[in-house]
């Protein structure tokens, strides 16, 4: 009777064990699938940011692209980015990241930088979005169907061959960089 009593009890602990262990792993699949589930659903709105960028690009127009030096207030002296954002579709715009490229002779890319127009001039931090993605808040402005944004970004990182071709220390033409601009629109939102 004794042997039965110490198989009972063993059987008891491992069934207790075995079930134990198979509620653990069922608890830590459905966090690994909601896990997944997010991740998935933050790369869908990165591609289809991207792929808006590509189809709507055509009725957003970029004016007045310009690199300069920044002649007044807090932007005095430093290398910014300027120009003017239009919206020509029917569409509003809520999120614009545009990357400009500063071109040399050969066309080869000398320099870049990304930003969101419709962000305040002095920017935000640069932390990646996609690492910490509850610090980023929405831009307010809503660039809506036919209306202008001018902006105005500073050029964080600008190569001193770029800003000294800015303040006119050396002719354009002296330089690696040609004095041309190209951009392209990387995401965009609705």
């Amino acid at each position: 009777m004794l042997i039965k009593m110490k198989s009972l009890v063993v059987a008891l602990i491992s069934s207790f064990l075995i079930s134990l262990a198979l509620i653990l792993t069922l608890i830590g699949y459905l966090a690994y699938m909601e896990f997944k589930s997010e991740e998935f659903n933050s790369h869908y709105r990165d591609q289809m940011q991207k792929i808006n960028a590509r189809v709507y690009s055509k009725h957003i127009e970029i004016n007045k692209l310009q690199a300069v030096i920044g002649t007044t207030g807090a932007l005095k002296g430093k290398p910014i980015m300027e120009g003017v954002v239009k919206n020509k579709g029917v569409k509003k715009i809520t999120d614009l990241l545009i990357k400009v490229k500063f071109v040399d002779k050969d066309g080869a890319v000398i320099y870049e930088s990304t930003f969101r127009p419709q962000e305040p001039a002095f920017g935000s931090a640069n932390i990646p979005l996609v690492s910490i993605p509850y610090l980023y808040d929405k831009a307010k402005v809503i660039l809506k169907p036919g209306e202008d944004l001018p902006f105005k970004r500073i050029l964080a990182d600008c190569p001193k061959e770029i800003a000294s071709s800015l303040t006119g220390s050396f002719a354009k033409t002296s330089g690696r960089w040609s004095g041309s601009l190209a951009y392209e629109i990387i995401s965009l939102s609705f």
